[in-house]
């Protein structure tokens, strides 16, 4: 519990300086730090339930696009403000790290089981990108019709 709970902190740390490394406003980067913080805590949650790296990125990386979509649209800023300092924690940095590791030392087993958490890992943010991004075009395709259907015709 208290490695889950440091864990959480570093990742809303790590969105931080991700955060003013980009840029981001001052007015959104509470707002960008706490989606980190949060991507980070839905993939322990999902993955301690499932002990699934892929399913916990996947989670995490919908969770995040959603948030960061609709913070856009609360905030009137960009999706990218919020989504970028948001799944930079979920990034395979350390089994990126470890894989290479292994291919420089010669340790094959390293480098499979290394290898196979970053592909998962990345296969699951990217399916959860593209997951969140379908809802949201579908959400606002919808959301364009209704607009359209209840507009009264232009003389």
């Amino acid at each position: 519990m208290r490695e889950a709970v440091l864990q959480i902190l570093c990742a809303g740390l790590g969105a931080l300086g991700f955060g003013l490394v980009f840029h981001v406003q001052k007015k959104h980067l509470f707002l960008a730090t706490l989606g980190g913080t949060l991507s980070w805590l839905w993939y322990l949650l999902v993955f301690y339930a499932t002990q699934s790296v892929l399913l916990g990125a996947l989670v995490a990386s919908l969770g995040i696009c959603l948030w960061s979509e609709t913070m856009a649209r609360v905030r009137k800023a960009p999706a990218n403000v919020f989504l970028i300092p948001g799944i930079v924690p979920l990034l395979p940095g350390g089994a990126l790290y470890y894989t290479m590791s292994g291919i420089v030392n010669g340790d094959m087993a390293q480098v499979i089981l290394k290898g196979k958490e970053t592909a998962l890992m990345a296969v699951g943010i990217v399916g959860g990108i593209v997951i969140a991004s379908e809802i949201v075009r579908l959400i606002m395709g919808i959301w364009e019709r209704r607009k359209k259907a209840g507009e009264k015709p232009r003389a």
